[in-house]
């Protein structure tokens, strides 16, 4: 049977002589697998439209088992993304962390056009010459964070996630365990503590109110940065 897909390439990985297995996450179905046949050859023209990254509308011939990749038609090949080396380390990271955290054939809208904004954006500051690392991260740690909130990882950052009261702008600690902020006060009863200042608080914040396009305002410290990079490496650890 035919199938009908809008998908993002993921990753892709060799096998026997010719072929290959794609990792796509998808519109209609979420993460899925499928086979290009013969794609590896010399001439094969299919390879050049499944590139990792690349926004692709495919049709998938299936029967039993993995599909094989019929047809691609590339919508976006985010060229700009393509030659800034560091923002494309940063993706590949991500989605890494993605393959930890999302199962295979879970459907999530969502999730889906999160993950396209994330690279759209990344794909628009990397046209800029005088783009640095922490804008980078910070739209990294922007998508992180939001994809861990679609996923049903809610962090309690508004108040202490022990006794329920205001946090103080010194003094916090994120607890993985809790799944949020501590104040100074609740620290002292133990767990996976990372100290977080104020504005990486604030941050996390904004993160949850805005548009991943719309982070590309916001200025951070290398310190904030680090504190972010921290966090939710931590967290993402505990759950996985």
């Amino acid at each position: 049977m035919e199938y009908k897909y809008t998908g993002i390439i993921l990753n892709k990985k060799d096998i026997g002589e010719t072929d290959r297995i794609y990792n796509i996450y998808t519109l209609e179905e979420g993460k899925i697998s499928a086979i290009a046949r013969g794609v590896r050859k010399p001439r094969a023209k299919l390879a050049g439209h499944l590139e990792n990254f690349y926004l692709v509308d495919l049709t998938i011939m299936k029967n039993r088992g993995m599909g094989n990749i019929a047809s691609s038609i590339v919508e976006k090949n985010f060229k700009e993304l393509k030659n800034d080396f560091e923002s494309l380390e940063k993706v590949f990271q991500t989605v890494r962390i993605m393959g930890r955290l999302i199962k295979d054939q879970e459907r999530d809208f969502k999730v889906f056009f999160l993950f396209l904004e994330y690279l759209e954006t990344l794909n628009k500051i990397s046209e800029n010459s005088s783009i640095n690392n922490e804008q980078r991260s910070l739209i990294n740690q922007g998508f992180l964070f939001k994809l861990l909130d679609l996923l049903g990882y809610k962090l309690e950052i508004g108040r202490c996630v022990d006794c329920q009261g205001q946090l103080t702008s010194e003094n916090n600690f994120f607890d993985c365990n809790r799944g949020g902020v501590v104040c100074g006060k609740c620290a002292f009863k133990g767990g996976n503590l990372l100290s977080i200042g104020n504005n990486s608080i604030k941050v996390i914040r904004i993160f949850f109110k805005n548009e991943i396009k719309n982070l590309l305002k916001l200025k951070i410290s290398k310190r904030e940065s680090r504190e972010l990079v921290r966090v939710s490496d931590s967290f993402i650890k505990w759950i996985c």
